[in-house]
């Protein structure tokens, strides 16, 4: 019998699979009769590779190797999977200092070394760190339905655990260099094919039965360890670098993952290789954007929580979608995917056929999806011109357009025709939710969910809760949200809600530079530099320059002689649409930059007695960010949003804000808050008092929440 039964321990005997909350720990069975141990990582939730795990797996290593009877060993993790990769949430933490094996080691937990084979069983996912200690084991086996991934590119990092020197040697530098840079799960099958695993579990087999089978039959034979493969040739990656640099603009992770595969292809030996990837590991650890992609990857998975609503979800089954235009159809084929049955329905057959021909147009262009899961997902939706056939859905999203007197006469209906507990949602993107609400007797059943165009693709949704919404409403949505793939926020029923409200800002930012002397292309450039998808000038372009001019005129302000847009407009150039805006076009939709408007922009700018400035490209991006940020401080005052990092999720995903920036108020953190502070002072715009606060306290924003939550126990916002 060798360690302590306490829960608290790195390592103990135990019969049990089971994980169980406060575990972070390593267990090992009872050597069976073929000399078998069996070593189980159990780290609740996903046995991640936290300090304890690394010593607890060194002091099961020691004390089997000093056991005669060992003659082989399985490793396995706990609960639903094998190993869900490193404890990023203790990186830049002090945690436990690491127990030395003793002996030399080659592989980053020291399982290469045994003298006995060692296989890894593997079950639900074995990723990043999790993947890493796999190929640190002498054979691997796993079960069908589990998946392998190396996703670390995604938070900034690459495979730190010799990943990068393990498994091109295993697949050959051209595919390693693929699948890690592309951070993807992929299935046993595929495993299997690249020879990344020695045998697959079918569905309804034994993985341990099957794991300790294999050892058995290995015992006394030579044991392969992939640190002693040859290097692979090495491969060309100019054509992945390029689509590396369009797909993942601005991050530095994919090209270190790059140079690593390299360094196991031209190294001396494998330990050199592994130098180069510790040396690749550190800089990207110490990283902005790595810090930036960690905020991202804690933020996303945080905006589903709400603060205070303990109910258990509904479960929904059926959707019913009123209104079958891009937005609508985006809605269903979002639903139909995660197996929901949609009812689609539209005003006339029309409407409805075109609605539904785009569905399957949309469906048939996917290069991601078979031709049986198209078949499927279209299967499941299913079209009507009479709202009565929503009568049985468990959830109805309204999807027509803009129009306040139109949603309420369409609530009115719902309310008649909805069974008694459905819900009732309007895919509003800035409308009173509770005025919609109030045409209803079941206000508490109602809510906004602010879907992105196109619905299907953009991964934001902003859940709006009205003040009469019920905990149930709001936990069922939030949890049908994640279930159809959303990033879900919960955010207060302001005009705008976060980002539209947010939005307007960044855009009259954008008109203000002009006026004082930037060109449209100046402007832009600084924005996709930074990393934004679209400049603002090409947005409003291809929008439409004359959007909602008839109101702004018939409210009497329209005046092209100080307003570059109502001048643009006055000349005729309303944007892509009449080949001409704030750029000319002369030949498709590609922008190309316009005398005629820059002399339009240089003579508002004289009428107003504006003197033009020169500014920097880092003060532009400011200028161009900064009113906006104070608007969301403004927000979070109000409680409009739960949490800082919920309008940083709801703009990388509905704004294509760039991930590698960390959203706009961890940027502003990263920037500082007093030169928030300073520029738009100097820009003429009152801070926020919050921005203020937090500047007077010597804090940055997420400083100060944090404390503030302490302090208020709960943290809970005015949602």
């Amino acid at each position: 019998k060798i360690g302590s039964k306490s829960r608290s321990s790195c390592f103990f005997q135990s019969t049990a699979t089971m994980s169980m909350p406060g575990t972070d720990t390593v267990t090992v069975e009872s050597i069976d009769q073929d000399g078998i141990a069996v070593v189980t990582l159990d780290h609740f939730p996903v046995n991640s590779l936290s300090a304890n795990v690394y010593n607890g797996c060194t002091r099961a290593i020691q004390a089997l190797e000093k056991n005669p009877a060992v003659r082989g060993v399985i490793l396995r993790g706990a609960g639903r999977m094998f190993c869900g990769g490193a404890d990023i949430s203790a990186f830049g933490t002090n945690s436990a200092p690491l127990v030395s094996m003793g002996r030399p080691v080659t592989d980053f937990l020291g399982f290469e070394g045994m003298k006995v084979p060692v296989v890894a069983a593997i079950h639900g996912f074995a990723l990043g760190g999790g993947l890493e200690a796999t190929l640190g084991c002498h054979y691997r086996v796993m079960e069908a339905s589990a998946k392998l991934g190396l996703p670390e590119v995604d938070i900034g990092l690459l495979p730190g655990g010799q990943g990068t020197q393990r498994l091109p040697r295993l697949i050959g530098a051209a595919a390693a260099a693929e699948f890690m840079t592309a951070g993807i799960h992929i299935s046993a099958k595929q495993a299997r094919e690249l020879k990344m695993v020695d045998a697959v579990v079918p569905k309804g087999g034994d993985l341990l039965a099957t794991a300790k089978a294999l050892c058995k039959s290995k015992i006394g034979a030579p044991l392969p360890k992939v640190c002693e493969i040859p290097p692979p040739p090495r491969a060309d990656h100019s054509k992945l670098a390029a689509r590396l640099a369009r797909s993942r603009p601005g991050e530095i992770a994919p090209a270190a993952i790059i140079r690593c595969v390299d360094a196991a292809c031209t190294e001396p030996s494998f330990a050199a290789g592994v130098a180069v990837e510790k040396r690749e590991f550190a800089t990207l650890v110490r990283s902005p954007e790595s810090a930036a992609l960690r905020h991202m990857f804690f933020a996303e998975r945080a905006g589903s929580k709400v603060d205070g609503v303990k109910v258990k979800p509904a479960r929904i089954d059926t959707v019913g979608i009123i209104g079958a235009g891009l937005m609508g159809g985006g809605i269903a084929m979002s639903c139909a995917e995660a197996g929901i049955s949609v009812v689609i329905v539209d005003v006339n057959e029309q409407g409805l056929s075109r609605g539904l021909d785009l569905i399957k147009s949309n469906f048939n262009r996917s290069k991601r999806l078979s031709s049986t899961q198209k078949d499927l997902f279209l299967s499941r939706i299913t079209g009507s011109v009479d709202m009565a056939a929503v009568a049985s859905c468990d959830l109805v999203v309204e999807a027509v357009f803009e129009d306040m007197d139109v949603k309420k006469e369409i609530f009115q209906k719902l309310d008649t025709i909805c069974k008694p507990g459905a819900f009732m949602c309007s895919n509003t993107s800035a409308l009173d939710i509770d005025a919609i609400a109030a045409a209803t007797t079941r206000p508490e059943f109602v809510m906004g969910t602010h879907f992105f165009s196109p619905a299907n693709v953009m991964k934001l949704l902003e859940n709006v809760r009205g003040a009469k919404t019920s905990d149930l409403t709001i936990a069922t949505m939030m949890a049908w949200g994640k279930r159809i793939g959303k990033w879900c926020i919960l955010v207060g029923n302001c005009p705008g809600f976060v980002g539209n409200r947010m939005v307007g800002f960044y855009s009259a930012a954008a008109r203000a530079m002009l006026e004082r002397g930037m060109l449209p292309e100046e402007v832009d450039g600084a924005a996709t530099r930074f990393g934004m998808r679209v400049g603002p000038l090409v947005m409003a372009d291809i929008v439409g320059i004359d959007l909602g001019i008839q109101a702004v005129k018939k409210r009497g302000e329209y005046n092209p002689r100080t307003v570059v847009g109502h001048a643009l407009i006055e000349a005729g150039r309303l944007g892509q649409k009449s080949k001409a805006g704030y750029y000319d076009y002369n030949d498709g939709r590609q922008p190309v930059p316009s005398a005629a408007a820059a002399e339009i922009i240089r003579t508002v700018a004289q009428n107003r007695g504006i003197t033009p400035e020169t500014v920097t490209e880092e003060q532009a991006v400011q200028r161009l960010l900064f009113p906006m940020i104070n608007e969301a401080f403004k927000i979070l005052e109000e409680g409009m949003a739960q949490r800082p990092s919920d309008v940083d999720v709801c703009y990388v995903h509905g704004y294509s804000f760039p991930r590698h920036r960390g959203g706009p108020l961890f940027y502003a953190d990263t920037v500082g808050l007093p030169v928030v502070v300073t520029t738009l002072k100097d820009l003429g715009v009152t801070p926020a008092p919050l921005l203020l606060e937090c500047v007077a306290a010597g804090k940055n924003l997420t400083q100060f929440w944090a404390q503030r939550s302490r302090r208020t126990k709960s943290g809970q916002s005015k949602l």
